[in-house]
């Protein structure tokens, strides 16, 4: 547990202000992602019904 608490540590330290811009685009690209591919996947599913 000693070790993780380390390594978080090193982590935070080793984000800077620019870095931390990147990994939230980073996040809201995946989110946007996986919406992006549960809506292709809905309008896939309504097609088939017609």
């Amino acid at each position: 547990m000693n070790e993780f608490k380390d390594n978080y540590n090193d982590l935070k330290n080793n984000i800077n202000t620019e870095n931390s811009k990147l990994i939230s685009f980073l996040i809201y690209g995946i989110i946007l992602g996986r919406l992006l591919e549960k809506y292709k996947k809905f309008r896939k599913k309504m097609k088939f019904r017609k």
